[in-house]
């Protein structure tokens, strides 16, 4: 697939996609959040942070590749990812106790800066100079199917 037909049919996909990654992520939040981001469990937290370089990895890598997203549009495409997420997640912080409710007043600025991580992460994977190749049989017969 060229750039401009990424850009005519897929345009829509990134922004649904980055909708998608910020409901599933506050689906987790709301039901395991003190699990993950807990002031009195440093370690627990540090680990959710660490755990989401390789999912936020997992999640926008294999589209780019998957869409033959060209290295000069990735960048696009990542905020486009994020923005969704980035403006819903105002809502979700003003309000935490309903959003969050697991989830402590004190460990509320950890949250986010969690959130401020992972949003940073979905940046710097669109600004990797990285070629991004994950294919499988599966994936080809996919791709010569949308063509």
């Amino acid at each position: 697939m060229n750039a401009q037909r990424i850009k005519s049919r897929h345009a829509g996909l990134f922004l649904l996609w980055g909708f998608a990654l910020w409901l599933i992520a506050t689906i987790i939040f709301h039901y395991g959040g003190n699990l993950l981001i807990d002031i009195r469990h440093p370690f627990r937290t540090v680990l959710s942070f660490a755990a989401a370089i390789p999912l936020i990895y997992g999640c926008i890598a294999p589209l780019f590749s998957f869409l033959d997203v060209p290295y000069s549009d990735r960048t696009r495409r990542s905020v486009q990812i994020a923005l969704p997420g980035m403006f819903m997640d105002i809502f979700s912080i003003l309000f935490h106790d309903v959003a969050f409710p697991l989830i402590s007043e004190q460990s509320l600025p950890l949250l986010a800066a969690w959130l401020f991580w992972a949003y940073s992460l979905i940046l710097l994977v669109g600004l990797s100079p990285m070629k991004f190749r994950f294919s499988s049989p599966f994936i080809k017969k996919v791709k010569l199917l949308l063509k």
